[in-house]
C-alpha cells in the first residue's frame, strides 16, 4: 500500500507496537534508520525517560555509533540527534534544520504544519492507546497528512 505524501504538509507516522515490543528499542531503530539516511531528528520525551533513550542509543547495537545529546538550556545544536524534554517543546522554533520528530510526549504536535515528518509509537497498553487516539484525531482535525502502520522493522 503506498501513499500519497504531500510536501507542504507535515505528515504523521503512527506506529502500532505489540506487546512483545519494547517502545524504546523500537525508537532507537527508527532514529538508526533516519540516521542512515542523513536525517536530522529530534527525540521528545519526559526527562526521566530522556535519559533512558539516551544511554540505550550508545549500547542498543554494539557496532554502531548514533551521535546525539541531550539539549539543556541554550546549548549549542551540534548533533544530528537531539533529545528534548517535552517541558522544552516551546523551543521547537530553534531547530528548522530538523525534518523528523519521534514524539513520545503526550501532546501532538499540531503547529508544526509543514515540512516536518512526525513519528509516534502507540504501545500496546489501553491508557496509552487512548493517548494515541486523541492525539491521531488533533493531527486529522488540522489537516496532517496522518499515516498507521503495524510496527516491525520493515514497516519503518
Amino acid at each position: 500500500m503506498s501513499h500519497r505524501i504531500n510536501k507542504l504538509k507535515s505528515n504523521v507516522y503512527f506506529y502500532s507496537l505489540e506487546k512483545t515490543d519494547d517502545i524504546n528499542l523500537c525508537l532507537c531503530q527508527l532514529v538508526k534508520k533516519l540516521y542512515k539516511e542523513n536525517k536530522n531528528i529530534i527525540i521528545i520525551d519526559n526527562n526521566d525517560r530522556l535519559t533512558d533513550i539516551d544511554k540505550l542509543l550508545w549500547s542498543f547495537e554494539q557496532n554502531s555509533f548514533l551521535p546525539h545529546k541531550i539539549i539543556v538550556e541554550d546549548e549549542n545544536i551540534d548533533s544530528p540527534i537531539l533529545l528534548l524534554s517535552c517541558k522544552n517543546i516551546n523551543k521547537l522554533d530553534i531547530f528548522k534544520n530538523y525534518s523528523e520528530i519521534i514524539n513520545n510526549s503526550e501532546l501532538p504536535l499540531i503547529e508544526y504544519k509543514t515540512y516536518i515528518n512526525i513519528h509516534e509509537f502507540v504501545s500496546d497498553n489501553e491508557e496509552h492507546k487512548k493517548i494515541c487516539r486523541v492525539k491521531y484525531s488533533k493531527y486529522m482535525n488540522n489537516n496532517f497528512d496522518v499515516i498507521h502502520k503495524r510496527y516491525n522493522e520493515q514497516a519503518i
